[in-house]
């Protein structure tokens, strides 16, 4: 493994940051940090989180100004921290936080993306404009007068990249760009990276995923605690090596060992015959301590089977039992008295109350126990969380912090406190859990959710990582038009059976009809 030393007074690179440093108060967020990036190259940036990504992109982009430092685009330097200059010398960017106005359509915000130049000459032929824009990333399925809040999330993403393409920039920076997409995104997104650095655009891509930031970069560069870890060539480095740069562990101790389930362990949750307006018929059992995937194509009704099973979307048919016992799901509240519980995928939107600290998102669901006749007991239901966040290793200043503030693996672990707080879980419905979250934090998610196994709960995990579902199931149901097509068992679960097993899914009928099927996936 070879670190690439570079030339830094070389001006033939695209993106150049030379001795770049930022402290937050007391926290050096980077010292001393160098990157060179050429043009129609993809480099990509890993390190856990709090590791100096987002601030390192936030100065390349103008929105940061470093304490110590020099910015290059294109040759020139960037001597001020705009985001305007940046944009003017060349540089896009997508965001992990989503910057597009809620309250507009797609056109809006494509509008309000694109150049002066670039814009549509008379306002009133917008929507033709946007039209012609979104058939240019492929992104045809998009309705363009659709109200941004009316779009899943992966379409949410997929607008953001087409959003600063319009610009037509010489370096995108890439902020965790698929923490909500299915495969098929995924291919898309790749398939437009590499058509732009054909034509020499340098791509710098910030990433979670290891084996998709293995298979995409052409170079690597890890972060740790503010402080490069080097610059490797992707073709010379693994997984393993990459895992152990970044927090020092290696990566096969991520994933801890799965329960041994038999047909004499008890089943806690019985699905029979179940459907809603956008899946089912789905029948199917999961055991005591069992860990069940589901996987499949992005807007498959995945989603909305989790919705359904949770209470927030009231079947059309079928039955729910938990413990033989038939679940009213007409609302979250049967759910959740028949001890089903949702972890959900979109944990700013649907999860977390932004504005208040870990201990109220943590035990908003548990109050009962931390109640005496109706008055709340703030020491024991402090206690309770905070012996929680340690066994999780939740990092956080303050308890009483809004979570706002936190990082997407902190986010969750407040989220994933949850089950553990609330005394009746008999079902533990985990969408995405580890999205947005780095390497270290994933460890520590994984470990969480075989603890509740372990405790005798039922998990089921919706995930659009084949790695995760492989190594975390006991079994994995794939699911296509709204259909389990594929139950894969554990002796045969591989990232490799599962992706198969999903194309073959999306196979069993009119492809074009599989990919306009109309599930949310929220």
């Amino acid at each position: 493994m070879t670190d690439k030393n570079q030339n830094p007074s070389s001006e033939s690179y695209a993106l150049s940051l030379l001795g770049v440093s930022k402290r937050y108060g007391t926290v050096q967020a980077l010292k001393d940090m160098s990157l060179h990036v050429l043009p129609g190259e993809v480099h990509a940036v890993v390190g856990e989180n709090g590791s100096g990504k987002s601030t390192l992109l936030g100065i390349a982009s103008g929105f940061v100004e470093q304490d110590d430092g020099t910015v290059n685009i294109m040759g020139k330097p960037l001597t001020t921290d705009s985001p305007a200059k940046a944009r003017e010398l060349g540089l896009g960017m997508a965001y992990q936080e989503i910057s597009q106005v809620a309250g507009m359509t797609v056109a809006e915000n494509l509008y309000l993306s694109a150049s002066k130049k670039a814009r549509p000459a008379i306002y009133w032929r917008l929507k033709d404009w946007a039209i012609q824009m979104l058939a240019r990333f492929e992104l045809d399925d998009i309705f363009a007068e659709a109200p941004i809040g009316a779009l899943a999330l992966a379409e949410r993403q997929l607008l953001e990249v087409a959003k600063a393409l319009l610009s037509e920039p010489k370096v995108l920076l890439l902020d965790e760009p698929t923490t909500a997409m299915g495969p098929s995104e995924v291919e898309w997104l790749h398939r437009t990276i590499k058509e732009h650095t054909a034509r020499g655009v340098a791509v710098v891509y910030v990433s979670h995923r290891l084996p998709e930031v293995l298979g995409l970069a052409d170079r690597i560069t890890v972060l740790r605690d503010g402080q490069h870890q080097g610059t490797y060539e992707a073709s010379k480095i693994s997984e393993k090596e990459i895992v152990e740069l970044m927090i020092g562990r290696p990566l096969e101790s991520a994933f801890p060992e799965r329960l041994e389930i038999t047909e004499d362990t008890e089943t806690v949750l019985k699905v029979t015959d179940l459907h809603g307006e956008y899946f089912g018929p789905v029948s199917f059992n999961v055991r005591r301590g069992e860990i069940i995937g589901i996987a499949g194509v992005e807007g498959n009704g995945q989603g909305d089977l989790f919705w359904t099973l949770c209470g927030a979307i009231p079947p059309k048919g079928g039955q729910v039992q938990v413990l033989d016992k038939h679940v009213n799901l007409t609302s979250p509240t049967g759910a959740l008295q028949s001890g089903i519980m949702l972890l959900a995928g979109d944990r700013k939107r649907d999860a977390l109350f932004l504005v208040l600290g870990a201990i109220s998102n943590a035990s908003i669901q548990a109050l009962e126990k931390f109640t005496r006749l109706g008055w709340l007991m703030p020491r024991r239901e402090r206690t309770a969380v905070g012996e929680m966040g340690q066994q999780l290793k939740l990092r956080t200043p303050s308890l009483d912090m809004p979570v706002s503030f936190l990082s997407g693996g902190n986010q969750q672990k407040v989220v994933m406190a949850r089950p553990f707080l609330r005394d009746n879980v008999n079902v533990l419905l985990a969408d995405e859990p580890t999205q947005g979250v780095d390497v270290a934090a994933r460890f520590d998610i994984y470990e969480a959710l075989h603890t509740k196994a372990t405790q005798g709960a039922a998990l089921v995990v919706k995930s659009s990582d084949p790695i995760e579902l492989a190594s975390l199931c006991n079994r994995v149901f794939v699911i296509s038009r709204g259909q389990i097509v594929h139950d894969i068992p554990q002796e045969q679960l591989s990232e490799r059976t599962i992706i198969d097993a999903m194309v073959r899914g999306a196979k069993l009928g009119n492809v074009e009809d599989q990919f306009a099927f109309g599930g949310r996936e929220d």
